[in-house]
C-alpha cells in the first residue's frame, strides 16, 4: 500500500525545490512548475499561481520573442505548465504561447530528422494543449500521427532512442510513455484513431513491465542487467501507469506495477529535495557502452525532482 502522507509530503517538497523558477524554458524546468500547480489545483497552497502568473509576464513581455527563435522542442514542451495555469485563472489568453508553437509543427519542418523518441513527448505535450484550447483538429492528427507512425518501437514492443542509436534506453522509453498517454488523455473519444493509440501504448506498457526490476525499477538500459536502475524513466512509467488507470484505459492490474514503481522513486528522493541515480542529459549516443556509463546526477538535478514531481503528484491525484 501507498502511504499518501508520505506521497503528499514528497509531491510538495519537490514541487516547492523544482517548481520554484524557470531560468531556461525547457521540460525539465516546465514539469515542476506544473507539478506545483497542480497541488495547487487540488487545494494546497504552494504560491504556485502567483510564481507562475509573474513568470508568464515576464516569458510573454519579455523572453518569448528573443529565447523562442532558437527552441528546440524540449524546450517548446517547457511551456506546458502554462495549461495549468489557465485552469486556475481561466484566462484563455495565456494559452496563446502553446498554440503558437504548436503551429511551428504544422508549418515547418521542426522534428530532429533522426526520429528522436524524446520529440514523442515534445509533440504531444503542445499539440494535445493547442487542440484542447482550439478544437482544430490538425494538431491531433499530427500528434496521433506521430506516435502511431514512429519505426522507434520493436518488435517486443521497447522503442529504441532513435534512427541513428538503436539502444532501449531507460529515459526514452520514458518519453515514449508519455507521449502516448498525453497524446490518449488530449485526443477525444471519437477520434478513429484513438483505440489504435491505446493499444499501441498499452502494448508498450506491457513490454516494459516484463523489464520492471524486483525493486521496482526500469533500467537506464531497459534490457540490460548490468545496466542501473535510474529515476526519471521509473517516474515517467509511473506517471502513465497511474494515468492510464485514472483514465480507465488500464485496468487495475497494473496497480501492483504502479505500486513498485513508486516505492523506487520514494526511495530516491529526500526530504530535502535531493534525488537520486538520474540518467544525465543524452542525445543519442554511438554504443551501448556509452549509456552503460552515463553519469548519474546525485542532487539537486532538475530532471530527476521535475519528472518525479509530476508522477507524485497524478498518483496522489490517482489514489484521491
Amino acid at each position: 500500500m501507498i502511504d499518501k502522507v508520505v506521497l503528499l509530503d514528497k509531491a510538495i517538497t519537490l514541487a516547492e525545490v523544482y517548481g520554484n523558477n524557470l531560468e531556461t524554458v525547457v521540460y525539465t524546468q516546465g514539469c515542476g512548475l506544473s507539478a506545483r500547480l497542480r497541488l495547487e489545483k487540488l487545494g494546497f497552497n504552494t504560491d504556485g499561481k502567483s510564481f507562475a502568473t509573474k513568470t508568464y509576464e515576464d516569458l510573454v513581455r519579455n523572453r518569448i520573442e528573443i529565447e523562442s527563435k532558437n527552441w528546440r522542442n524540449d524546450n517548446r514542451a517547457g511551456l506546458i505548465w502554462i495549461d495549468d495555469l489557465y485552469e486556475l485563472t481561466q484566462n484563455k489568453l495565456v494559452v496563446d504561447p502553446i498554440i503558437d508553437q504548436a503551429n511551428l509543427f504544422l508549418e515547418n519542418s521542426i522534428l530532429d530528422p533522426n526520429i528522436q523518441v524524446e520529440d514523442q513527448f515534445f509533440v504531444s505535450a503542445i499539440m494535445g494543449r493547442a487542440y484542447k484550447y482550439t478544437n482544430d483538429l490538425r494538431y491531433i492528427d499530427f500528434m496521433v500521427n506521430h506516435v502511431l507512425d514512429s519505426k522507434l518501437m520493436r518488435k517486443d514492443g521497447i522503442y529504441i532512442h532513435s534512427k541513428i542509436a538503436e539502444y532501449p534506453w531507460g529515459r526514452g522509453n520514458g518519453f515514449a510513455a508519455y507521449g502516448a498517454i498525453e497524446a490518449i488523455i488530449h485526443t477525444p473519444d471519437d477520434y478513429h484513431k484513438k483505440n489504435e493509440l491505446i493499444i499501441k501504448h498499452k502494448t508498450h506498457l506491457d513490454a516494459l513491465i516484463n523489464f520492471q526490476t524486483d525493486n521496482g525499477a526500469w533500467r537506464q538500459v531497459i534490457d540490460n542487467n548490468n545496466s542501473y536502475e535510474e529515476l526519471t524513466v521509473t517516474a515517467m512509467v509511473g506517471y502513465a501507469l497511474a494515468n492510464g488507470i485514472r483514465k480507465g484505459i488500464l485496468s487495475k492490474d497494473y496497480m501492483n506495477s504502479l505500486e513498485k514503481a513508486w516505492e523506487f522513486v520514494d526511495s530516491k528522493i529526500e526530504d530535502s529535495g535531493i534525488v537520486h541515480d538520474s540518467c544525465t542529459g543524452t542525445g543519442s549516443l554511438n554504443s551501448l557502452n556509452e549509456y552503460l556509463i552515463r553519469k548519474r546526477e546525485n542532487g539537486f538535478d532538475n530532471r530527476g525532482g521535475s519528472l518525479s514531481a509530476w508522477f507524485l503528484v497524478d498518483l496522489y491525484k490517482l489514489l484521491s
